[in-house]
C-alpha cells in the first residue's frame, strides 16, 4: 500500500485524521482561552464544552498515533531529503503524541478535582476517588503541556517554511490535506 502512495502524498485516512484533529482542535483553543477568563459561576458550559473536544481531540489523536505506526508510510516530496522529511514528521508525531497525553493527564485532573467529565452532555462516571494530590500533580502538566505544544507547533511551522524555501517542498504540506 506505501508503495501506491507517490511522493509527497499521504494516505486518505491519515488526511482525515488530521482535518478531524485540526477543525476539533481549533474550536477547542478558543475554549481554552476563554474558560479561564471567564467568571467562576458561568464556567459550567464552556467547561463542557472543553471536556467534550478534549475526548474528540484526545481519541482522534490516539487513532492518528496508531496510523502512524501502522498506516502506509509516506514519501518525501521530490527533492527532499529523507533525513530532513523524518525530522518535520517526527516534530508533527511529537505534537500529536503530546495532544494525546494532555488529553489523559486531563481526564485523572478533573477526577482530581471530583467533577464528573461529560462528552456532549453525556456523563462519564469517575473511576477514581477525588484527591487534593491527584488535582495537583495533574493539573500542572495539563497546562504546562500547552505551551509545550505550542512551541512545538510553531517549530514544526518555522521548518516548514524553511523547508518548502530550501527543497520547494510547498505550503500545502502544513495544512492536512494529502501532501505531506
Amino acid at each position: 500500500m506505501s508503495a501506491q502512495l507517490g511522493p509527497g502524498e499521504q494516505d486518505r485516512f491519515a488526511t482525515m485524521l488530521g482535518w478531524a484533529i485540526f477543525v476539533t482542535f481549533f474550536i477547542l483553543f478558543f475554549n481554552i482561552i476563554n474558560l479561564p477568563r471567564t467568571p467562576l459561576g458561568e464556567r459550567e458550559g464552556m467547561q463542557l464544552w472543553h471536556d467534550s473536544l478534549g475526548w474528540v481531540v484526545g481519541v482522534l489523536c490516539l487513532i492518528r498515533l496508531y496510523w502512524f505506526a501502522a498506516g502506509p508510510q509516506p514519501r518525501p516530496p521530490e527533492g527532499m531529503p529523507d533525513d530532513s522529511f523524518s525530522h518535520s514528521r517526527a516534530i508533527l508525531f511529537m505534537l500529536v503524541l503530546v495532544f494525546a497525553v494532555e488529553f489523559l493527564i486531563g481526564i485523572f485532573y478533573a477526577w482530581g478535582e471530583g467533577r464528573n467529565l461529560n462528552f456532549f452532555g453525556a456523563v462519564v462516571p469517575q473511576l477514581v476517588e477525588t484527591s487534593e494530590t491527584l488535582r495537583i500533580s495533574t493539573g500542572y502538566p495539563h497546562s504546562a503541556l500547552a505551551f509545550y505544544y505550542l512551541m512545538l507547533f510553531t517549530i514544526w511551522l518555522v521548518l516548514g517554511w524553511w523547508q518548502n524555501r530550501k527543497y520547494g517542498a510547498g505550503w500545502r504540506r502544513l495544512f492536512p490535506g494529502e501532501k505531506v
